[in-house]
């Protein structure tokens, strides 16, 4: 056991099992040991952003023409969550600039990030960006009180969730326990209230698994409230599922492999698909419109990322191989082009986002 893990015991022999949300939580954000102490991007796994410029490029053109579709409301404020090192703010930044500069002379920006180490980053990266930027820790009602456009990628899988396993009994939690003095998963004894089990999910064969991540729901219900009242947008982009699927999906990458989820907590990281149909709900409960989920190949197909792409290698013909490959990588379906997907928030009465 390593020193978190070591911690979690304690827990777990003092206070009983945890949930696996619980043990999601201590593993990526423990202050001292957690994954997002550190800088885990590149090291244990790699985002759009890093692959290539294009991304947030085109994530930026998408927040100016959602902008323009909605009659350019005064005083917008982009947030971003969870962002990384900060380079799809970084070049969101620069093709704003570029195609709307009178959004961002107006425009404050919010980054929402909890991890020290990566707001360190995030700064030196933006520091030469004219832009208004701030931190703070969470979204909350402190960004409420106007047009919301917000950017999010690969934010919503690390998440924490609960895992209910179908039994003879009912719903069984699945808890974080401690077995010969090592941790271990194992089903609750007590079969859980079935009533927050979905229609969807009733069906479930035995064994089957629900997934359901609370905070997630949560929090795009709020972002949802906030633009049916103030307007914007809201971009989703990560890797998950649009339909009704029975498996267990939580999983541990460390070195860019898959690794045991509690063997090291801290030294991996952890994450699950994104159910983008119970986000949609969620969407739905707060007041706003959902569109999507689409596959990332052609939310950036449809965004223009083929010409982007080749004025880059035209800008930049040694590069031009380098380019290629990189757009290939996000779009190619065997690569992230399927498994990610993009899901949109906008006003009832706002026309449809782009790339939808």
């Amino acid at each position: 056991m390593n020193k978190l893990a070591e911690r979690i015991a304690a827990l777990i022999a003092a206070e009983g099992p945890l949930s696996i949300a619980q043990f999601m939580t201590l593993s990526l954000h423990d202050p001292e040991g957690g994954t997002y102490a550190r800088d885990p991007i590149g090291r244990d796994f790699i985002t759009a952003p890093e692959i290539s410029q294009t991304f947030g490029e085109l994530c930026g053109l998408w927040v100016v023409q959602a902008w323009h579709d909605q009659g350019r409301p005064d005083r917008p404020r982009l947030v971003e969550l969870g962002p990384g090192r900060g380079t799809l703010m970084a070049d969101a930044l620069r093709a704003i600039a570029a195609a709307a500069p009178e959004f961002l002379s107006q425009a404050e920006i919010v980054l929402v990030e909890t991890s020290p180490a990566l707001e360190a980053l995030q700064r030196d990266k933006l520091k030469i960006s004219m832009a208004d930027i701030a931190w703070q820790v969470r979204f909350d009602e402190s960004l409420d009180d106007r047009a919301l456009y917000l950017l999010t990628n690969e934010f919503f899988d690390c998440l924490p969730i609960r895992q209910f396993v179908k039994t003879e009994r009912g719903w069984c939690e699945r808890m974080v326990t401690l077995e010969t003095g090592e941790l271990a998963f194992a089903l609750a004894p007590l079969a859980a209230d079935p009533s927050f089990i979905p229609p969807d999910r009733v069906g479930a064969p035995q064994g089957g698994v629900y997934e359901i991540a609370p905070a997630s729901l949560a929090l795009t219900e709020e972002i949802a409230r906030v633009i049916a009242d103030k307007g914007g947008a809201a971009l989703i982009v990560d890797y998950g599922y649009g339909e009704v699927g029975f498996g267990e999906t939580l999983q541990a990458v460390g070195g860019h492999k898959f690794a045991e989820l509690l063997t090291a907590p801290g030294e991996t990281d952890l994450s699950a698909h994104v159910d983008f149909a119970a986000l949609a709900r969620a969407v739905r409960s707060g007041g706003a419109a959902a569109y999507g989920p689409v596959t990332q190949c052609n939310f950036l197909a449809d965004l223009g990322i083929g010409p982007r792409a080749e004025r880059l290698m035209i800008a930049n013909p040694n590069e031009a191989r380098v380019i290629a490959a990189a757009v290939d990588r996000l779009v190619n379906p065997k690569e992230m082009g399927a498994l990610f997907k993009a899901l949109s928030i906008a006003p009832k009465t706002a026309p449809t986002p782009p790339g939808f």
